[in-house]
């Protein structure tokens, strides 16, 4: 029996969930693309350990939670049995196969790097743009990120198909492995303290988009070979990060094609 058929056979989807331990595992341990698992924090032993060690080598977001949250994820009278999952909308690709495939087709990357974006909305907004502005990638974190779920692809109307998407357990890691591969780390930031004036797009470049609510971390900060901000009135606090992005992926565009 192949995997599709066993998951229709044991589990209850809604929304691409699938619901108790054995389907879990075969997800896991079969090559389906899971985008999070909810596990009971009353779960122990080899199970727990299994669902540990496989997401941490998948970079699969991981999430602990009472078993009232399960009980309130899942259909009512489904037997999560401490487990749950969401499959995933998109197939992501590996980090370590992006860039040489970038360059292969003699591109020059660029990319747009999503450090802990938490409103689904806000990830299908940003994706719709980079597919719009011919960015070639999207890099996301499996920490303090959201899920790419079905209010993700109605926000992107469908864009985050067309578009490759990396998901990494270490945005910080992942930042140093494109520095080491030559490509330039631009981070967003709110002010202007420490904005380039000039920035070259025209060079392999990566732009950070920090959270909506505290900005990129001081570890990405401090990974940055470039500070850009956007200038306006500051009549508002801040600029919502979907806007700033396409902001910035615009300008991206007009130099590359000026």
């Amino acid at each position: 029996m192949d995997i599709c058929t066993n998951l229709q056979k044991h589990s209850f989807l809604k929304d691409k969930l699938i619901i108790g331990r054995k389907p879990v595992l075969d997800a896991l341990n079969a090559d389906v693309e899971l985008e999070k698992v909810w596990i009971s924090s009353s779960l122990k032993g080899d199970i727990e350990k299994d669902v540990r060690r496989i997401t941490r080598e998948k970079s699969i977001s991981l999430q602990y939670v009472p078993k009232e949250k399960l009980n309130a994820l899942v259909p009512r009278g489904s037997q999560h049995q401490g487990l749950a999952a969401q499959l995933s909308l998109v197939n992501y690709i590996e980090m370590d196969a992006l860039l040489p495939f970038l360059y292969e087709q003699g591109r020059v990357p660029a990319l747009m790097v999503l450090d802990g974006i938490e409103d689904v909305r806000n990830i299908g907004a940003i994706a719709r743009s980079a597919v719009w502005f011919g960015l070639d990638a999207i890099i996301i974190g499996t920490k303090r990120s959201a899920m790419i779920n079905s209010f993700a692809y109605k926000s992107s109307a469908g864009a985050i198909k067309d578009i490759p998407i990396c998901r990494v357990m270490s945005i910080t890691k992942a930042l140093q492995f494109l520095k080491d591969s030559g490509v330039k780390v631009v981070v967003a930031a709110g002010g202007d303290d420490g904005a380039t004036e000039t920035i070259d797009y025209k060079e392999p470049i990566a732009v950070v988009m920090g959270s909506e609510g505290k900005g990129a971390s001081r570890e990405v900060m401090a990974l940055a070979d470039e500070i850009v901000s956007i200038p306006g009135t500051a009549k508002v606090e801040s600029l919502n990060v979907s806007v700033a992005s396409a902001l910035i992926m615009y300008d991206l565009y007009r130099n590359r094609n000026a």
